[in-house]
C-alpha cells in the first residue's frame, strides 16, 4: 500500500461515525440470539428516540394495538423479539450516516433488503447440514450489517455514488458494485470492512461484508458468508417481484439446504414483505 493510498484510507476512517456506548451495548445485546424481553427492554431504555419509536410502531393500525401500548416489554411482546431487534439496530445506525446527499439511495429499500436477509439467514441456518453449519449468534448480525458499506460510501462519496446509481438504474445488468469501483476504484463491500474495523466486529461478520457477493468464496467462514450472500440475493429479488428465487443448485448444495426448503421460505418472506416494508418506512 501506498504512503498516498494508506492516508487516503485513514482519511475515510476519520470521517465515519463511531459507536457510541450505548449503541454498542445495543448491538452486543440484539446479537445475542438468548436475550430476554426483560434484558433487551433494560437495554433500548437508555435510548428513547428508539424506545418511542418501537410504541409508535406497536401502536400503529398494522398491529392492530392503536393507543393500547403504554410499555417497552408490551411493545416487545406485540412485534416480537426479532422485529424489535431490526428496528432497535437499524434504528440506531440509520441515524450515524448522512445520506440525503444521494437522492437515488433508497434508504426504505436498503433497510428492507437487510432486514430481510437477516430474517432469512436466521430462519434457515438450523437446516444447514451441521459440519457447515454457521454459529446462531452471528447469523442475524451478519444479515443485517452485511450491506453497511454503502451506506460509508453514500456519505463519504455521495456525488459519486449519486452516479453510480444512476448508471446501475439504466443498466442493471451489471452489478452495482462494479459501477461503484469504476468511479472510485473501491467498492461498498470494502467499505464494509472500513467501517466494520473501526467498530470492532467480529472477522466472520467482517468478512461476510467483504464477499457475500461471492459464490465462489471458500475461505475462511465461507458457510456463513455464503448463507448471508444467498439470502441477500433473494430479499433483493423479492422486493423486486420476482415470482420465483434464482437458482443456486451449487451453493444449495455446499450448504446442504434442500430446495424444497427455499420454496418455502420464499413464500414465508413474500407474505411478509408488507410488514418489513412498514418497519423499514421508519428509516427513510
Amino acid at each position: 500500500m501506498s504512503n498516498d493510498h494508506a492516508r487516503q484510507e485513514i482519511q475515510r476512517l476519520k470521517q465515519l461515525p463511531n459507536l457510541s456506548p450505548n449503541v454498542q451495548r445495543l448491538l452486543d445485546c440484539c446479537g445475542n440470539p438468548d436475550v430476554s424481553q426483560t434484558e433487551l427492554a433494560g437495554i433500548l431504555s437508555e435510548s428513547p428516540t428508539i424506545a418511542a419509536r418501537l410504541l409508535g410502531l406497536s401502536n400503529s393500525a398494522f398491529f392492530g394495538q392503536q393507543g393500547r401500548v403504554h410499555s417497552l416489554t408490551h411493545a416487545i411482546s406485540v412485534l416480537g423479539l426479532i422485529t424489535v431487534r431490526s428496528v432497535a439496530v437499524s434504528l440506531s445506525l440509520s441515524g450515524m450516516f448522512k445520506v440525503k446527499h444521494c437522492p437515488h439511495f433508497k434508504a426504505e429499500t436498503y433497510w428492507c433488503t437487510s432486514i430481510m436477509t437477516a430474517l432469512m439467514a436466521n430462519e434457515i441456518n438450523g437446516d444447514i447440514q451441521a459440519a457447515s453449519r454457521p454459529a446462531a449468534d452471528s447469523v442475524y448480525m451478519a444479515g443485517l450489517l452485511h450491506n453497511i458499506g454503502l451506506l460509508a460510501m453514500v456519505q463519504l462519496y455521495p456525488g459519486e455514488m449519486e452516479l453510480a446509481f444512476t448508471a446501475y438504474e439504466e443498466n442493471p445488468e451489471r452489478n452495482l458494485g462494479e459501477y461503484v469501483k469504476d468511479r472510485l476504484d473501491a467498492t461498498q463491500y470494502q467499505a464494509g470492512v472500513w467501517v466494520g474495523s473501526k467498530w470492532h466486529l467480529p472477522e466472520d461478520i467482517l468478512l461476510v461484508m467483504e464477499y457475500h457477493y461471492d459464490r465462489n468464496y471458500r475461505g475462511k467462514h465461507w458457510p456463513l458468508v455464503l448463507l448471508e450472500g444467498l439470502c441477500a440475493s433473494w430479499a433483493s429479488q423479492i422486493i423486486n417481484g420476482w415470482d420465483e428465487p434464482s437458482p443456486e443448485t451449487e451453493s444449495l448444495a455446499a450448504l446442504g439446504l434442500p430446495k424444497e426448503r427455499i420454496d418455502a421460505l420464499w413464500k414465508q418472506m413474500k407474505n411478509r414483505l408488507k410488514s418489513i416494508q412498514e418497519i423499514s418506512s421508519l428509516f427513510a
